[in-house]
């Protein structure tokens, strides 16, 4: 199996923007924070309505600066301020919070500031609470938490809370005010306890606390829990119906903050996934980039299982977790059943139940991709993250099924191309194929009706055309079919070859060059490559021709071999008129004859270049013209060099 393991070593920086002057200071405070190590850094803005953005200036500003500083900005609309905070800091594990200093407002002067509230929430969290006077406040919330009804902060709350408000209801008691008084202390009591725990049977226990007291401490008969007055049992009623009304008014409005965060982030890490997928250059890529999305949301590992290599998944792992490898193994049956059934399976599913992982099928009914497991490590997902997950899933299958889309209209263009390359290539064997085979027909029928008419020298010259025909035509065989091999199978017959020897080979198998002079020029006998020797031998014969035929008579054409560092480079010159500008970067392609009849071959069949290039790329080296000085062109190969020593 292959791990791949994931590190978070940089710190998330969270900045609350407000519309304060002074917020530039906190802003400047998170940006030298980021700089340099954040993994990400965003700055939010909780508002009552979305439209405060546009009607405030100063917060306009203070985001524009945000952005300059590369934050990335998001704007969330909430009565719950803090709570909008504090939830969206938890779901992408915010390192470092960065706000401004609030005041403590003159009508609720106990009441913390926000720094310390969002510390006593986040405590995995560093506060930096920059001096912000102007800074808007925050309201005095709590966080609910669904793990558990039962938390001892919340009893101790609800305990002092009636202490103070029955010691309040004392010393009403002891003065003139009447008990309606006292009953107004309960009931504000009992709204607060509501209002500051995490759920609704906080505020039905401290109604039921108030009834107990009042009745006990502050009705006659005193300390007993008779009642007389049958309007204290209304009284009573409405006391708990409020306490009930209050908790689920404000469960339902953390709710609202939770899901509001919760869909914010979700979007978030959709758009992060896209964006990233949309980056991949193949399906390796979104692979990778899918798994290690789903690492860092669910702190799980993750395994994808290739289609038709079940038992040899890539493991994605976060802070390099232990991987279980062993339990890995044991659940193959799983994956196979998900892979064939295009169905979940694995933990806490109707099939496979007991396993430790979850796997997914990825794929169509038509393309199955794979199958993706989560290690569950025995805790299921909450509904949030089943919900992301199945975003993400849909986001990776969309990702691949694009690329598979990709690959095939590509593999159908190059297949396309290799057809009409293959058409060309037939269209201009038997156009220009016609003319030398029609020379030497003809030229044999002159011969046999006419011998004895011919002169000596007229037969001379029909014998060497009809050689010079013959010649070129095995020569572009031999392109022809060296090509096919190259595109066939690409196998190389790889020897350490002398690089004279070579050059000296070629130049015995060129066409007749009576008008030319070639020479071979600072070619050490001792210099060695590695190489096929018949196709460099080839690429050295098409290069020769085309010096031979494309120079004026008298030319000269030179052929040096050096060595530089680990390459020999190898140069075919000569003195003739050069390549165009506008030619050069076009002679290597295929078909390609210039627009001034400067090709590879004299009948324009342009293939031999071409086929140089082939050759050297498959030798792990390259061919290129340049211009030779003062006047002419000069052809250049590399190829690798090899050290020979004497036994």
């Amino acid at each position: 199996m292959e791990t791949l393991s994931y590190t978070e070593n940089e710190c998330v920086v969270l900045l609350c923007l407000s519309p304060s002057p002074s917020n530039k200071r906190v802003i400047q405070a998170a940006s030298r924070m980021a700089e340099g190590k954040a993994k990400s850094a965003i700055a939010i803005y909780v508002g009552s309505s979305k439209k405060e953005v546009s009607e405030q200036p100063a917060l306009q500003e203070n985001i524009a600066l945000a952005k300059e500083k590369g934050f990335e900005i998001y704007v969330f609309e909430s009565n719950d301020i803090l709570l909008t905070i504090a939830e969206y800091a938890r779901l992408i594990h915010a390192t470092d919070l960065f706000l401004g200093y609030s005041i403590t407002s003159a009508f609720f002067p106990v009441r913390k500031p926000a720094a310390v509230q969002l510390s006593e929430y986040l405590p995995n969290v560093d506060i930096h609470s920059i001096p912000d006077t102007r800074a808007s406040e925050f309201p005095a919330l709590r966080i609910q938490e669904h793990s558990f009804i039962w938390k001892i902060r919340d009893i101790i709350l609800v305990i002092v809370i009636m202490t103070i408000a029955t010691l309040l209801s004392a010393w009403f008691d002891q003065s003139q005010f009447s008990n309606a008084n006292i009953i107004t202390i309960y009931i504000f009591a009992v709204l607060v306890a509501s209002l500051v725990t995490s759920h609704r049977i906080y505020g039905i226990i401290a109604a039921v606390l108030y009834i107990l007291l009042f009745n006990y401490l502050f009705i006659d008969p005193r300390f007993t829990l008779l009642v007389y007055n049958a309007d204290y049992m209304m009284t009573y009623f409405v006391t708990v119906l409020a306490a009930i009304l209050t908790g689920s008014i404000t469960i339902r409005m953390k709710g609202i903050a939770r899901q509001s965060a919760e869909n914010a982030y979700q979007a978030k890490v959709l758009l992060d996934t896209s964006n990233q997928l949309e980056q991949a250059n193949n399906r390796k890529d979104i692979i990778r980039i899918t798994c290690m999305q789903l690492v860092e949301l669910l702190n799980r590992n993750i395994l994808f299982y290739e289609t038709g290599s079940f038992k040899n998944p890539k493991i994605y792992s976060l802070n390099n977790d232990t991987v279980d490898r062993p339990a890995y193994e044991k659940e193959i049956d799983a994956v196979e059943w998900s892979a064939e059934n295009r169905h979940h399976s694995g933990a806490f599913t109707s099939h496979f139940p007991n396993y430790q992982c979850r796997y997914y099928s990825i794929g169509s009914e038509t393309d199955p991709f794979g199958v993706i497991g989560i290690d569950m490590r025995h805790e299921r997902f909450t509904e949030f993250e089943n919900s992301i997950l199945i975003s993400i899933l849909s986001e990776f299958t969309m990702a691949l099924e694009n690329e598979q889309i990709t690959t095939r209209r590509k593999m159908a263009e190059i297949e396309a191309e290799n057809e009409r390359l293959r058409a060309g290539l037939l269209r201009s064997i038997s156009h220009d194929l016609r003319t030398p085979l029609t020379s030497i027909y003809g030229n044999a029928l002159n011969l046999e009706q006419n011998e004895k008419q011919l002169s000596e020298e007229d037969r001379k010259k029909i014998y060497h055309d009809m050689m010079e025909d013959s010649m070129w035509l095995n020569a572009q065989m031999n392109n022809i079919l060296y090509m096919t091999k190259l595109e066939n199978n690409g196998c190389l017959d790889i020897t350490t070859e002398n690089v004279y020897d070579v050059i000296a080979e070629s130049i015995r198998h060129i066409m007749p060059h009576p008008d030319h002079t070639i020479m071979i020029r600072n070619v050490s006998e001792d210099l060695f490559a590695e190489m096929d020797s018949n196709l460099i031998t080839q690429v050295l014969i098409n290069l020769l021709n085309n010096a031979v035929k494309y120079t004026p008579p008298g030319s000269l054409v030179t052929i040096d071999a050096e060595r530089e560092g680990d390459t020999v480079t190898v140069s075919v010159s000569d003195n003739g008129d050069g390549i165009p500008d506008e030619d050069k970067q076009h002679i290597f392609e295929l078909f390609y004859t210039g627009k001034k009849g400067v090709s590879d071959s004299s009948r324009r069949l342009g293939v031999g270049l071409n086929l140089c290039d082939l050759i050297l790329k498959a030798h792990g080296g390259k061919i290129y013209a340049v211009d030779n000085d003062p006047h002419g062109a000069v052809f250049r190969f590399t190829l690798k060099a090899k050290d020979v020593f004497p036994v």
